[in-house]
C-alpha cells in the first residue's frame, strides 16, 4: 500500500511540476504558428495557412529590446504587462503600399503551457494567431 501511494505522489508530480515557462527576460522566445484563422468581414472567419494571410510561421521575440522579429524585420513592443499566468505585448503598425490601413496587435502568451494567441485588427478585419513558445 506504501509503494501505491508513493507511484501515486511521483506520477502527480509529473503531471503538475515543471510545466511553467518562466520566461527569462535576458533569453529570446521562439514562437511557431500552429493555426491561423482569417477574418476578413464581420463573423466570416475562415481557417487559412500563415502565408495565406502574410503571417509569419515563427517569430523571435527579444525582451531586452522589447522587439519581435519576423524573417528579416523586426516590430517594435510598444506595451508589456504581465497578468495573472500571462504576458500580455502590444502594438501598432502603419500600413504600407500593400494595404493602405496599419492594425493594432495584441499577443497573450501563457507562461504556464506557452501556448500564444495573437489578434491583429485592422479597418474591419481581423487575423488571429495561435501557437506556442520556448525560451532559446
Amino acid at each position: 500500500m506504501k509503494k501505491l501511494k508513493l507511484i501515486v505522489t511521483i506520477a502527480a508530480l509529473c503531471f503538475t511540476g515543471g510545466s511553467a515557462l518562466a520566461i527569462d527576460e535576458n533569453k529570446d522566445v521562439l514562437c511557431a504558428t500552429t493555426q491561423v484563422q482569417d477574418c476578413p468581414e464581420v463573423g466570416d472567419c475562415v481557417a487559412v495557412r500563415p502565408e495565406d494571410v502574410n503571417a509569419p510561421t515563427f517569430l523571435r521575440i527579444d525582451l531586452k529590446k522589447d522587439e519581435i522579429g519576423v524573417g528579416e524585420r523586426s516590430v517594435k513592443i510598444e506595451r508589456r504587462e504581465q497578468i495573472e499566468d500571462r504576458l500580455i505585448l502590444q502594438g501598432a503598425e502603419d500600413g504600407n503600399e500593400d494595404r493602405r490601413d496599419g492594425v493594432g496587435w495584441t499577443m497573450s502568451i501563457d507562461t504556464d503551457s506557452g501556448r500564444f494567441v495573437i489578434a491583429i485588427a485592422g479597418a474591419e478585419e481581423a487575423v488571429i494567431l495561435f501557437g506556442a513558445c520556448t525560451e532559446v
